[in-house]
């Protein structure tokens, strides 16, 4: 038998393999070495050497204490840090550099510093946990924050379940227990006095026959109170140190009485009350404080906190005199409520200029409530399209026609989207990637009053939360930033309709989703968003193929709002990465932002358009709910309102400042052109 004829289907050559594998493995056994404890070792040693000052590249600065560390061990052991010190160090002569992390207590970070070295954190009492939960917080030590949290709440007691309920970003069924603990407790609370270390809130609700009625239980007023306290815009300060008379509308929602349009026969002590409020609103805001180094103050909870912890009926038994205890954006507040029933035409007229906003016709609604959706103008009507309703991403589009107050239906896009940007070009109204609730999308869908939905040249990358524009007088549009692959995008593309083509401009100096872009003054603009960590107040403009700086907004916030109206740039509503805003703010020329009269509503994800010279707000993300309702601004001196028709004029309005005309070549149909970046 010839020895080749043995290996014919490798069955005998097959077994020698094995048997040499078997071996190699073997040996390779026997003279690698294992030590598990080398790691541990590695870290007690780097450790050791940072204590000494020996070895290490960066120092963290907190009250004064210095700290030492590893600049891979810290981010590794911190996502937050792994971000902030990827930034070029600050210029050091030979020294490691140093950062200031200003929001943590230093002892915390020392303490978690050591933890990140070694795996353990020694933690002496409840308040001791506490302190190391928000240090752990802000500098995402996640694990950390999450065994800290479950310790606590295993050993939670009336006398520390107030500060337990303040602590950032509990995980919702953490939350959800506490709260049920608290409001079976909120009786022994309240006698302890154990309310007394929280801001307290007085709130006087005025409610006339014609208003939406309800149930006056104690947990319907603080309701009542939590959507008001959600959509106040002042500070802590202000918000503590007097009673606020408040107005329940004919559709239900809360009004600060001094926001209401003067009328002849209203009450003396409305009038009194009317000119306090504007005299606050009038006091210059206090200037902000520079972020830190490391910017972690601004680290907003993942989870909007608002809710109705407990409530309570006072002594008097009464339900319309009501204690609650609510938290507004993680902040807990003692709410004192009252309640009174007037009759409209009772106190002298007391309740005149609400009247008014419940008499006339009012806009209708849109068909579903929605957020991140597109909004723009085309022949004289609002189109509406895709967005959430909370459980589904959508494929529907809508117009509304001002003249007959309807909405009609259109067809279909011809995919769901939603966090997309809508813009008007000459007779079409284009819809532009978004995200479909699953991945980001790159197609363009394009609407014509005469052919209805067809589909455009692709974007050149798939993107969500971007922002678009338009240059009528180029006939070109243009898509700024916006959300893709983990980051906020610098990327800025330019739609040729003759070429059906997409090319790349200038990338924004800094990247942003979210945000809003308007064609203004024959520039491109770019306003607020998201930088993926923090809202930004920044705005840039677009001109001669760079951007530059423009004034930033008064406060950062992201899914605003922006159109032109009136010749001012106009930013209207969004969020401050906590809540949602009632601000509206507008730019002339060579200025800076300028406030004008808060939205009815707050919005965030909202949709903003300009028809027959009102400036139009749809739908949006109230902090709460999903939002149908629309709300129109007549005049820069006016109010926001629901009412077909401009609500009265007040008696002495506000001097108004000269619209700055259009720069040259620049078309006041531009006006139309504004869009929300949701």
């Amino acid at each position: 038998m010839k020895p080749q004829e043995d290996y014919r289907n490798g069955d005998v050559g097959a077994g020698d393999d094995s048997e040499g594998e078997e071996a190699a493995s073997a040996l390779e056994e026997e003279l690698s070495v294992c030590d598990e404890a080398a790691p541990a070792r590695a870290l007690a040693a780097l450790n050791a050497l940072r204590k000494s000052r020996q070895h290490y590249d960066v120092l963290l600065l907190a009250g004064g204490a210095e700290v030492p560390a590893h600049r891979a061990v810290l981010a590794a052991a911190s996502p937050y840090l792994l971000e902030a010190l990827s930034a070029p160090p600050p210029a050091a002569s030979g020294a490691a550099p140093a950062y200031r992390v200003d929001d943590v207590e230093p002892d915390a970070l020392k303490e978690l510093v050591e933890y990140a070295y070694t795996g353990r954190l020694r933690v002496r009492s409840s308040s001791d946990a506490r302190r190391l939960y928000v240090a752990a917080w802000r500098l995402r030590v996640e694990g950390v924050r999450a065994a800290l949290a479950a310790r606590l709440l295993r050993r939670r007691a009336p006398a520390d379940c107030l500060p337990l309920r303040a602590l950032p970003d509990l995980e919702p069924h953490h939350r959800a227990d506490l709260d049920a603990y608290i409001a079976q407790n909120f009786e022994e609370l309240c006698s302890m006095g154990a309310l007394g270390s929280l801001p307290e809130v007085r709130l006087e609700m005025l409610r006339t026959s014609s208003a939406e009625g309800g149930e006056e239980t104690p947990v319907a007023l603080a309701n009542a109170a939590l959507a008001w306290l959600q959509g106040f815009q002042g500070d802590l300060e202000e918000l503590c140190s007097r009673p606020h008379l408040l107005f329940v509308d004919s559709g239900g929602a809360l009004r600060d009485c001094g926001e209401l349009p003067e009328l002849l026969g209203d009450a003396p002590e409305l009038a009194r009350y009317r000119r306090a409020a504007a005299v606050r609103r009038a006091r210059p805001a206090a200037p902000a404080a520079p972020l830190p180094a490391l910017q972690l103050g601004a680290r907003a909870a993942r989870v909007a906190d608002c809710a109705v912890v407990a409530a309570k009926q006072l002594a008097t038994g009464d339900a319309r005199n009501t204690r609650a205890l609510v938290s507004v954006r993680g902040q807990l507040f003692v709410a004192r409520i009252s309640w009174t029933d007037v009759a409209e035409t009772a106190r002298g007229g007391v309740l005149g200029g609400a009247r008014a906003e419940a008499e006339g016709e009012r806009r209708a609604r849109l068909p579903h409530r929605r957020c991140a959706h597109g909004l723009a103008t085309l022949r004289g009507r609002l189109i509406a399209c895709g967005g959430y309703d909370r459980a589904r991403v959508l494929q529907d589009a809508v117009a509304y026609d001002p003249t007959t107050n309807t909405w009609t239906e259109l067809p279909n896009m011809r995919s769901a989207r939603a966090r997309f940007p809508a813009a008007r070009l000459g007779d079409e109204v284009y819809v532009i990637g978004g995200s479909d609730g699953h991945a980001e999308l790159d197609s363009v869908d394009v609407w014509s009053a005469h052919g209805g939905w067809r589909g455009a040249a692709r974007l050149p990358l798939a993107r969500s939360h971007a922002a678009a524009a338009a240059d009528e007088a180029r006939g070109e549009l243009f898509v700024v930033g916006g959300w893709a692959g983990g980051r906020s995008l610098r990327a800025v593309h330019k739609y040729s309709p003759g070429a059906d083509a997409w090319t790349e401009v200038a990338p924004l100096n800094t990247g942003r989703s979210q945000c809003a872009a308007v064609w203004w003054r024959a520039a491109l603009w770019a306003l607020g968003g998201c930088d993926a960590w923090h809202c930004v107040a920044s705005c840039e403009w677009l001109a001669a193929g760079a951007w530059r700086a423009g004034a930033p907004l008064p406060t950062p916030r992201r899914s605003v709002g922006g159109a032109v109206w009136r010749g001012r740039l106009v930013s209207v509503g969004g969020s401050d990465g906590a809540a949602s805003l009632r601000h509206t703010d507008w730019l002339e020329a060579g200025g800076a932002w300028a406030a004008g009269p808060a939205l009815r509503r707050a919005r965030a994800a909202l949709g903003v358009g300009v028809l027959g010279g009102v400036l139009y707000a749809a739908g949006g993300f109230d902090g709460k709910e999903f939002l149908s309702c629309v709300e129109c601004l007549y005049e820069p001196d006016g109010e926001w309102s629901t009412l077909c028709s401009p609500p009265p004029v007040p008696r002495a309005p506000a001097a108004r400042t000269p619209a700055t005309p259009p720069a040259a070549g620049e078309h006041q149909e531009s006006e139309e052109n504004g869009v929300a970046a949701q």
